[in-house]
């Protein structure tokens, strides 16, 4: 039996299971007439989505903020069955950052303002991941009825590479960690990128990834297998301002922490700063 810890709407709910540990429910109906302290019967359960340990419970209630629950629910589904189909681990910010990126998608799609990237074709060094994009894109029309680009395979199996590992653990250093922020914040603004109303989504995203890089680097989290050289080679080639500021800031952020830094950040960071270009 599951006890309700508070009803989302008449099919989902958070709840604690017989070992007091926290999880999203789901099931046609199974919350009608229900409140905070009832049962629920573990038959009627259709999807359970656990939540970890803390960290998985506040990111699921800051999503709840400002992003639909049936975005959320389909993106845990997303990444619960690249767990458990194809055994791939992830660390767990990826719950936020792709809800976030799967949800900025589709508005960008309502409002025209959708933009293609020419990321290069990755079935060939990142099977694995095209795979889960592909099943990703699936499962997004089956449960949302939204057709996306085809391009979205590999924005969604880009998160997964980055995303690669086991769950982050330990303490960063908060003070370090804003330092190599405000360095960061200041090397875009003389390149001219700044937060603004128009970019805001794709700023606070790069913001996004950066804390969690930093939390990883800082906390010596194992590193993720590197990109092909050839990805990196076609990334260059095709965005080349973007690619000159993404690597100031990788050497920056090596310089600053006397580091050697995986070869796949200075890849983000190109690709998150061409959307902002």
């Amino acid at each position: 039996m599951y006890r309700i810890v508070k009803v989302l709407n008449n099919n989902v709910a958070i709840v604690r299971d017989g070992n007091d540990q926290q999880a999203v429910i789901m099931g046609a109906g199974i919350t009608f007439h229900k409140k905070k302290g009832d049962l629920v019967n573990k038959e009627v359960v259709e999807k359970t989505f656990i939540l970890r340990n803390q960290e998985s419970q506040n990111n699921f209630s800051t999503l709840l903020k400002d992003i639909p629950l049936d975005f959320i629910t389909t993106t845990y589904e997303i990444i619960e069955q690249a767990i458990k189909k194809f055994n791939y681990p992830v660390q767990e910010y990826i719950y936020v950052t792709l809800t976030d990126h799967i949800y900025l998608s589709y508005q960008n799609l309502n409002k025209g303002t959708y933009e293609n990237t020419k990321l290069p074709d990755m079935r060939k060094d990142y099977p694995v991941e095209q795979k889960i994009g592909e099943n990703a894109l699936q499962l997004i029309r089956e449960k949302l009825g939204i057709d996306f680009p085809q391009e979205e395979v590999s924005r969604i199996a880009l998160h997964f590479i980055n995303a690669k590992g086991t769950s982050v653990s330990g303490e960063t250093d908060e003070r370090i960690e804003k330092a190599i922020i405000d360095l960061v914040q200041h090397e875009l603004a003389q390149s001219g990128i700044k937060r603004t109303n128009s970019n805001k989504n794709y700023y606070d995203r790069l913001m996004i990834h950066l804390n969690y890089f930093l939390e990883r680097l800082l906390s010596d989290e194992g590193v993720q297998d590197s990109f092909s050289l050839n990805f990196e080679a076609n990334l260059k080639q095709d965005y080349p301002a973007a690619y000159q500021i993404g690597n100031r800031i990788y050497e920056l952020i090596g310089s600053q922490l006397g580091k050697t830094l995986n070869e796949n950040e200075r890849i983000y960071f190109t690709i998150h700063i061409q959307r902002l270009l």
